[in-house]
């Protein structure tokens, strides 16, 4: 059986029509449940681009070294300075990787 048995219609023009399917396939939603959803009250967000993606890959990526990295130094109570550095440099230029495609997409 249907779960949803009432049927709405409801008239929009073009650019509402190109806007609603434009915001629904940012957030990966069928029309009518990016629709359901607002009526609802959710906050709905843009689904993450690729660029994004690879980021938080490359990002736990980098935890899970750090993380290795604190386990070694627990064990040995002293930490290489070679892996403090390593390790520096790899996050710093992470960051400056992200803030530049962040800002680059802004303008």
């Amino acid at each position: 059986m249907r779960k949803r048995n009432i049927k709405k219609q409801i008239w929009v023009n073009v650019q509402e029509d190109n806007l609603l399917k434009k915001k629904s396939k940012e957030c990966g939603l069928s029309e009518s449940e990016f629709i359901r959803s607002l009526v609802k009250g959710y906050r709905i967000k843009a689904q993450p681009t690729e660029k994004i993606k690879k980021f938080q890959r490359e990002l736990y990526g980098i935890a899970n070294n750090i993380n290795q990295i604190a386990r070694i130094a627990n064990s040995r109570y002293s930490v290489s300075h070679d892996d403090y550095s390593n390790i520096s440099s790899t996050l710093s230029d992470f960051i400056l990787r992200f803030e530049k495609e962040l800002y680059s997409r802004q303008k």
